[in-house]
């Protein structure tokens, strides 16, 4: 079967070459403009899944026996005991679902009996509640779900944290981007004769509390202060409102993050003391060198960020201020990233969708089961692409970002964000992979285990006389670890594009032909040779061509494809 019965509309934007603006002298092998960035850059852009080893993260370790489980936090469990269940029972999620409530009720009692009344791990108890109980597994709302988990989770002790090992990880990338970081911070601090610190935040995950130890282990282990910048959601609201008092039931209401001051109750009080005096926040920030974001919702990192009205909070003013003197350098991983543009912010949706629907502007995405009770309007499904149209946090000028990228064949979903908001770059970043970025001067450089997709000069067409089909068109420059270059202000969206002269062999899945869900477009491009195109697939009711044209350059064609201003192509066929 002919995937193009015609390719009109392909061929016609292919041939146009005159306003793009990167030559071939532009990507040759050698060292770019920007060869001093690891001494400049004040941005670094983490795709996620860093991968690295910990104490709850075993698998990520090539040895696992310096684990010690009864000093260090290895799992999350949950505690049958009657107390945590009356307790979970008593929630108000269940006043209007009375029969649900005694089927839970039975359930959670079959549960204990079958764990002995004993603690499980989370894990195991999720796992035994869908095999068992599967039909009210699936009836259960996201909300209810969440609150039978935390009100059973087991109480954390401030003694017993989790303990990063990074030297162990089986992935080292993910580490040297943690070492990366770190030595960024200490030399703005050796400049000013400071110690160094950096903050972490972790307001992008539901539970803001959990990951608060691996994050401050993790930057410690390379000789640096790292102190947690206590701010999420709920605090951002309590602080507004003037309502510290009420966090906890801010944190319900805007997290769905239950019951956290009894499971981690240092951290709660250290919350609740900042929240009453938020300018020692400030404080923090003027004296660090670095602030990292963590992984989760960026739609909830935002509210710790800004006020409800949309103003920004006097932490992020002065984040942004030190970030743009570069006084300061900030990171962030998964969520952590995509918070970071100054421009429309990506905040849900699947490549199908995108396709199929378009992107919606709205203030939050749609929630995970919206389609139970029909509230993801404007939004068509709880898979639409959304974005939030005030944008992040502002300290990436230069275009739009999203994350997980290869690995979750994003390319469909960022290509038509562009096309739709009507910028003139996106960045994806993939997995165990970073940008770092200059912010002031716009030079880039990318680091990590696979690589990072841009996308411009998009356009969109409906083809009436080939039937009832959209397509979607833009130029792809996909570079490796070690490749680098400079983010223009204007429609060119690069002043220059410099390829590693080593060619950087990617390890990374090759996928299974579901190319808007896995990496199945960047997998093809191992090799780039001189017959194009480089891929075309069919899935759905999607096409997708990969080609290269007279204004295309590629390195190490043969090994690991490196592709400057190459054409992607997504048709859809009602």
């Amino acid at each position: 079967m002919r995937l193009f019965s015609r390719l009109g509309i392909f061929v016609k934007f292919m041939m146009i070459g005159s306003f793009l603006p990167i030559s071939a002298g532009a990507l040759a092998a050698d060292k770019s403009a920007s060869s001093d960035l690891e001494t400049r850059w004040n941005l670094m852009l983490v795709g996620g899944s860093m991968n690295t080893c910990s104490s709850m993260s075993a698998r990520n370790c090539v040895d696992a026996d310096w684990i010690d489980s009864a000093a260090m936090r290895v799992q999350t469990t949950v505690t049958l005991s009657e107390q945590r269940i009356a307790a979970m029972l008593a929630s108000p999620v269940w006043q209007e679902h009375t029969e649900r409530k005694q089927q839970v009720t039975r359930a959670i009692r079959g549960i204990s009996r079958h764990f002995n009344y004993n603690e499980a791990s989370i894990d195991d108890f999720s796992r035994y509640f869908r095999e068992v109980y599967p039909n009210l597994w699936r009836d259960l709302s996201n909300t209810q779900w969440l609150v039978i988990r935390d009100h059973l989770q087991t109480a954390e002790k401030a003694t017993v944290s989790e303990v990063s090992n990074l030297s162990l990880s089986k992935q080292p990338q993910g580490a040297e981007l943690f070492a990366t970081f770190a030595a960024r911070a200490k030399e703005i601090a050796k400049s000013t004769e400071q110690e160094p610190l950096i903050l972490v935040v972790t307001a992008s995950g539901r539970d803001s509390f959990d990951a608060v130890d691996f994050y401050l282990s993790s930057f410690r282990e390379f000789g640096v202060r790292a102190q947690w910048l206590p701010i999420d959601a709920a605090f951002g609201h309590a602080v507004a409102n003037d309502q510290c008092a009420a966090i906890a039931e801010y944190r319900a209401k805007y997290q769905l993050a239950f019951d956290r001051e009894r499971v981690y109750p240092w951290l709660a009080e250290a919350q609740q003391k900042a929240c009453e005096t938020p300018s020692k926040l400030l404080e923090m920030v003027a004296n660090a060198q670095g602030l990292f974001i963590n992984g989760g919702d960026q739609s909830l990192t935002r509210q710790a960020f800004y006020q409800p009205d949309g103003t920004p909070s006097a932490w992020l003013r002065l984040l942004q201020q030190r970030v743009a003197e570069g006084a300061m350098v900030a990171g962030g991983t998964s969520a952590g990233t995509a918070i970071m543009p100054a421009l429309a912010m990506i905040s849900n949706g699947t490549s199908h969708a995108a396709l199929t629907e378009g992107a919606v502007a709205m203030p939050l995405p749609p929630a995970v089961d919206c389609e139970r009770d029909n509230s993801c309007a404007p939004a068509g499904s709880a898979n639409s692409l959304t974005y939030r149209a005030e944008g992040g946090i502002g300290l990436f000028p230069f275009g739009l970002l999203d994350t997980h990228f290869s690995e979750r064949g994003r390319q469909a979903r960022l290509l038509q964000l562009l096309v739709d908001t009507e910028q003139h770059l996106a960045v994806g970043v993939d997995e165990t992979t970073a940008l770092l970025v200059d912010t002031r001067s716009g030079d880039f450089k990318v680091q990590g285990a696979h690589g990072v997709f841009m996308l411009s000069h998009a356009s969109a067409e409906l083809a009436s006389a080939e039937g009832d089909k959209k397509s979607i068109t833009g130029r792809f420059t996909y570079l490796r670890n070690g490749s680098s270059g400079t983010f223009s202000d204007d429609a060119n969206a690069f002043t220059s594009l410099n390829f590693n002269p080593q060619p950087q062999v990617d390890s990374g899945a090759s996928g299974n032909g579901d190319f808007l869900r896995d990496r199945s477009i960047s997998a093809a491009l191992s090799s780039c040779g001189e017959d194009t195109p480089w891929y075309q697939d069919h899935d759905q009711q999607v096409t997708v061509l990969l080609a290269g044209d007279q204004q295309t350059h590629v390195a190490h064609a043969e090994l690991a494809c490196e592709v400057a201003l190459g054409v992607i192509h997504f048709q859809v066929s009602e």
